[in-house]
Order: structure tokens, then sequence, then C-alpha cells
């Protein structure tokens, strides 16, 4: 039954960050195959986290090149992507994209009804190392968009028994 649900989770990850991306950011991401031998050690990678409880725990990430991020930032503010792009601004882009793929994501597997509350996002760097720890054990959404790797995670926590 696990597999059942992670396809559904996969699934609805792909569509909901191709989707998220092309409306919001005017990026177009295309999905790919993360075993195919994409390097990620010549870019320097941001993660951005958020952790959401309530019908279900767990937490969605993030995971881009820190130029990529520069790109989202100059689209969602309007900017040429060669202005100056600060740590601050590329870090809120990515947490803001990562904010609405959340709150589509968890509408789309739990439904309307479902009551969540969600962190606010994090960011920080991550090595290539980190990355693929990450995504061992998780459900994930794996693109290329202008030749830059996307990655998203979910992970869900297994909710105690209440009695």
């Amino acid at each position: 039954m696990k597999e059942k649900n992670d396809m559904k989770y996969k699934d609805a990850l792909d569509e909901i960050v191709c989707q998220v991306m092309e409306q919001t950011a005017f990026v177009f991401p295309e999905p790919a195959d993360l075993s195919e031998g994409v390097s990620l050690d010549e870019h320097e990678m941001l993660i951005a986290t958020l952790a959401f409880n309530g019908d279900r725990d767990g937490e969605v990430s993030l995971i881009a090149p820190v130029n990529f991020c520069m790109e989202l930032s100059a689209n969602l503010l309007g900017k040429d992507i060669d202005e100056t792009c600060t740590p601050e601004e590329y870090s809120d882009a990515a947490k803001e994209m990562l904010n609405i793929i959340t709150g589509q994501l968890l509408t789309k597997v739990f439904g309307e009804e479902a009551v969540f509350n969600l962190t606010a996002p994090v960011t920080k760097s991550l090595t290539g190392e980190e990355m693929y720890s990450l995504i061992e054990n998780n459900v994930y959404s794996f693109n290329m968009a202008d030749e830059h790797p996307v990655l998203v995670t979910l992970t869900l926590k297994e909710k105690a028994h209440e009695h």
C-alpha cells in the first residue's frame, strides 16, 4: 500500500511543481531522471524547507542551484536576470515558490477540508551529498529548468495512533 500512496504523492508533486513554476515564475521545468547522471557538484545548491502539521505531519523541501533561485527572483520581481540579486532576494524567491507548491500540494493530496499549520520556510546551503541523503527515503520530483536541476521532496511522518 505504501508504494501506491508514494506514486500518488509523486504524481501530485510532479504536476504541482511544474504548474506552479510555469504560472508563477514563467519557468518551464521538464521532468528528468535523477539516475541519468545529472551532475550537481558544479552547482552551489540552496535548500528551502517548510514543515507542516495537522491532518498529516511532514515537510516539503525545494532544492535548486543559487543561479536558478536568482532567475526565480528576477521573474517574481519583474527584474532583468543580469541585475544584481542579493542572497536575501533569491532566498525569498525560493521560499515563496515553496510556500505556493506546499499549499497546492497539501490541498491536492489531502483535500480541501484538511487543516494544516505551516512553519515559515528556512533556507540554507546544501551539498550534493546532503541532497542525496534527503531523497533516499522520500517522495520527490526532479526536473530540469533551463539547464538547472530542481528537486522538490515530500517527507510524511507517521502519526502515532491516539487511544
